[in-house]
């Protein structure tokens, strides 16, 4: 690949990554705001109808995940990608006209529904650019940026919906809309890459083979009979948790430490950091340790990114502090939620390589987006039975059964572990096979 093609590439990512940012920003915007909005409805402080309304976003997102997924395998995927950024987008302008009270929260509702459709169009598509566009060896460092999209969008949305929050709640969305308008222009100037990815197209003849072959609905069966497939798309637990802690995080820290929601932003961007940086350190080490032949690697990296946080975020979560009298007890909780996050990071690049590397082209889209549908039902879990506890028990209980769910997740990893090395060997040979490279090479 030439300088300008890798250019071409880095100025390709730094769009997506800005893209992804955004949309993933649109889920992060209710918790810093959740009394507030709450109240501009007309519930009370009631938490539940936007842990519902949530619950209806997630799930909408996976459904039409799976659509666009499938799609993504079929037809070009730079046009399902403009499609979805304008679409969240436009929606997310139209929430600063969202009234107050019962016939507001419907009017909102709906249009929640509409940008999760193009949430759910964008990422299957973007995914599978990105693994056209990166080598397998560096793929656990490309997913990383991959995966800090999403959590830079955490930290623009929370950052957005707490310093609008107390002017209006619904200006952090028609920022994200209006900038998101902008990007989506660019995709009309956007090449996509062939699906033969860098790796392949650096061994053979530049444009000497064209990659014809799209995913059909036998395909199904492939995909399915690869166990690791399996064990990553069922593996929905991993986002309970998280899904609980972000979206009760807010509230959790006003009732029960007495800290403010400005203080509470700023604690959370130190943890997002943290994921960050973990992120790309073990995306780092999972790519070297992969480039020594260590195919486990990513896997292994993934098992202990899930297994060693679980003490350290439970131990957190216990410790008795309250305003004014904070020290030391929140600088121990920050630093508890500090470390086993950066921990967590591990999962984070090693798992969208992993999917990567154990499917073929035209597979890899629906594997992602299927994937996603399973987690998004987690995340759609998490903030119901969050709230709900919340309610019900008040906001530490509700916290606290987010570690109940983190020590099950561990357990979908190992049937990945057992089956990646056989299963990999298998999607290279096939591809291979396809593409008459061995043989081109001996020619060679």
């Amino acid at each position: 690949m030439n300088n300008h093609s890798k250019n071409k590439s880095t100025l390709s990512i730094i769009l997506f990554i800005i893209v992804v940012s955004l949309v993933s920003s649109i889920s992060n915007m209710i918790s810093p705001n959740l009394l507030i909005i709450s109240n501009f409805f007309g519930f009370g402080g009631n938490t539940a109808p936007l842990g519902t309304l949530t619950f209806t976003f997630t799930i909408m997102t996976g459904i039409t995940m799976l659509f666009f997924g499938f799609l993504t395998d079929k037809i070009v995927r730079k046009w399902i990608v403009l499609t979805g950024t304008l679409v969240f987008s436009v929606f997310s302008l139209f929430t600063i006209l969202v009234p107050a009270g019962q016939y507001g929260f419907q009017v909102f509702y709906a249009i929640t529904i509409i940008i999760g459709v193009g949430y759910g169009a964008l990422i299957p598509s973007i995914f599978s650019l990105i693994g056209d566009m990166i080598s397998q060896e560096d793929r656990s460092k490309g997913f990383s940026f991959f995966s800090i999209a999403s959590l830079i969008g955490m930290v623009l949305g929370t950052g957005l919906a707490t310093f609008a929050g107390p002017i209006d709640w619904r200006l952090s969305y028609f920022f994200i809309g209006i900038i998101g308008v902008i990007a989506g222009i660019f995709f009309l100037f956007f090449k996509e890459p062939s699906r033969l990815g860098v790796d392949y197209q650096n061994l053979i003849q530049k444009d000497a083979i064209e990659y014809t072959y799209r995913i059909k609905i036998s395909d199904l069966k492939v995909i399915f009979k690869k166990k690791s497939n399996v064990w990553l798309i069922i593996n929905f637990v991993d986002t309970i948790p998280t899904g609980i802690i972000l979206f009760l995080l807010f509230a959790y820290m006003e009732t029960y430490h007495g800290i403010s929601s400005d203080i509470t932003l700023i604690l959370l961007l130190i943890i997002l950091f943290s994921t960050l940086l973990g992120t790309i350190v073990f995306g780092f080490i999972g790519d070297k340790q992969f480039k020594k032949g260590k195919k486990r690697a990513r896997v292994g990296l993934a098992l202990i990114g899930n297994i060693v946080p679980i003490p350290f975020v439970f131990i957190a979560l216990i410790i008795p502090f309250k305003s004014p009298d904070l020290f030391p007890g929140l600088l121990i909780w920050l630093l508890l939620f500090s470390i086993g996050i950066f921990i967590n990071g591990a999962v984070n690049g090693n798992w969208y390589a992993t999917v990567v590397d154990l499917n073929l082209p035209e597979h890899r889209g629906t594997v992602l987006a299927t994937s996603n549908f399973f987690d998004i039902i987690g995340r759609a879990i998490g903030p119901l039975i969050g709230s709900i506890m919340a309610d019900n028990f008040g906001f530490v209980y509700g916290m606290m059964i987010s570690i109940f769910f983190w020590i099950l997740i561990p357990f979908f990893w190992i049937g990945v572990w057992k089956n990646i090395l056989p299963e990999m060997e298998f999607t290279e040979k096939v591809f291979k096979e396809r593409l008459g490279i061995d043989s081109k090479l001996n020619e060679k």
